[in-house]
């Protein structure tokens, strides 16, 4: 076989592998940019929501735990919630339950009248040291159609003996029971320490 002959040959068996080569880069650099696009779409976000009916239970967390940042089995773990009844009829928490714990204590006025909202303050002794204040729901379409007073936050929900220690990245799951709209379901996890964070760069 002449050279010219052997070159043309050498150039055909080559031509496939780099076509392979480069798609097999395409292809790579296409899920790298899905990936990138998931990680930005992927956010955490505490406090878990839930709707049965005309109830909405929006963002659902157990008060973060002071001393050590995490309750001891055998403790009690408050809860923080909004309870949003968009419904025109009163109702009523009428009790809770969660498998983390032995019982769930809820004290104070559990009525909830037609369009408006209850707030469930977390007591950990670092929530009471903070400003409290009422939260509203996170976006204006869970504001409820006002027909009644806005209920000031009177209510309190805390599991009571827990079964294991619940630390930070735990998710429990509480079962709140209401008279008209039934039972409601979240996955709770501990909410953020109330504490602000130090700005980088700045000392500890």
């Amino acid at each position: 076989m002449s050279r010219p002959q052997y070159n043309k040959a050498v150039r055909l068996r080559l031509a496939p592998v780099v076509i392979g080569l480069g798609a097999v880069m395409a292809l790579t650099g296409c899920s790298a940019g899905q990936d990138a696009d998931t990680s930005e779409v992927n956010a955490a976000v505490f406090g878990d929501n839930a709707q049965a009916g005309s109830m909405a239970v929006r963002d659902a967390v157990l008060a973060f735990p002071g001393g050590e940042a995490h309750y001891p089995k055998g403790s009690s773990a408050p809860m923080d919630v909004v309870l949003i009844n968009k419904a025109n009829a009163v109702d009523r928490l009428i009790g809770a339950s969660s498998p983390y714990a032995k019982s769930v204590r809820i004290t104070g006025d559990t009525t909830i009248p037609g369009g408006t909202r209850l707030h469930s303050n977390g007591e950990s002794p670092k929530r009471q040291q903070s400003t409290s204040a009422t939260r509203q729901p996170t976006s204006a379409a869970e504001q409820p159609q006002q027909t009644g007073p806005v209920q000031h936050p009177q209510v309190n929900i805390a599991l009571v003996g827990l079964t294991q220690t619940i630390r930070p990245g735990t998710v429990v799951p509480v079962t709140l029971r209401f008279r008209q709209a039934g039972e409601i379901t979240v996955h709770v996890p501990i909410g953020p320490s109330p504490e602000s964070r130090p700005e980088h760069g700045s000392p500890h």
